[in-house]
């Protein structure tokens, strides 16, 4: 049992540390980019957003937040969480561009005092957290393209009990409550999954409506960790690859309408070569 990845908090809510990307340091403002880093990211990003925009293509970015940065109230006694994290330095770094950085960390706070949006027991948001972070995106993308927003009365919301992926770590696994998500009368179904774990997984969903926009999405698990039921319903035909990566090969041969990639905020300390 991986014990020391597990960091029990206030009301038995656990978090992730030691882990590869040391969300810890990250967390509590001791590990932070260079300004050459900083530079680094934000030239990824223009590099991105140009060389798709040349091919008639849309570039968005969404950071989905850590579990800590909505929920630090659950951290435990001595955990001083920072406000300026490698996050803020790269969306600081792009406050003079025309590319943005998408983190919906606002609008998930004002939702938390009514619903819970990540699971007790997993690093991971849940479907009403998921949900919310779509909707954010989804309708950022609609001031550019005509895009299906799924509705949230279109959703039917189910509780199961996990344990995973912090709460296995222990022994005996601790279980809370996890909410999965369906959308009624779905129209968009995956056609294809060549069902490996995480990194490389590829799937591809087809939409009944083939009047919506089609989309290349390149992803971390929480794509796969529920948004995927409702992103899959705003494209005609989407592809979906768990790779923090942008495969302009790919992209040449599908020529989709938009390229979006969704990343943790843990994550962006790893600064990723396209090329």
């Amino acid at each position: 049992m991986e014990y020391s990845k597990v960091l029990v908090g206030k009301e038995d809510w656990l978090f992730l540390q030691n882990d590869t990307n040391r969300i810890v340091e990250q967390n509590v403002g001791l590990l932070k980019f260079s300004p050459e880093d900083v530079k680094r990211w934000v030239g990824i990003l223009e590099t991105r957003s140009a060389t798709l925009k040349d091919r008639g293509i849309k570039y968005y970015f969404l950071a989905a937040p850590n579990k800590e940065s909505v929920y630090p109230e659950y951290l435990p006694e001595g955990y001083i969480f920072s406000e300026q994290r490698p996050i803020h330095q790269i969306i600081e770094g792009l406050s003079t561009s025309t590319v943005k950085l998408h983190y919906p960390l606002d609008v998930l706070k004002r939702y938390k005092s009514e619903l819970q949006l990540y699971t007790q027991v997993n690093t991971h948001w849940n479907a009403r957290g998921a949900y919310i972070a779509y909707e954010y995106l989804a309708n950022i993308i609609k001031k550019d393209y005509l895009l299906k927003v799924v509705d949230w009365a279109d959703i039917i919301f189910e509780d199961t009990e996990i344990s995973e992926d912090l709460g296995n770590k222990l022994n005996p696994p601790q279980t809370s409550t996890y909410v999965r998500a369906r959308v009624k009368n779905a129209k968009a179904q995956i056609i294809y999954d060549n069902g490996r774990i995480n990194s490389g997984r590829i799937q591809i969903s087809q939409n009944s409506d083939t009047t919506l926009p089609t989309a290349i999405i390149f992803h971390d698990s929480f794509m796969t960790e529920g948004m995927l039921p409702f992103i899959m319903e705003s494209f005609s035909r989407a592809q979906f690859i768990h790779t923090p990566i942008v495969d302009y090969n790919l992209i040449d041969q599908l020529k989709p309408d938009i390229v979006i990639t969704e990343m943790v905020e843990r994550f962006i300390i790893c600064i990723p070569s396209d090329f």
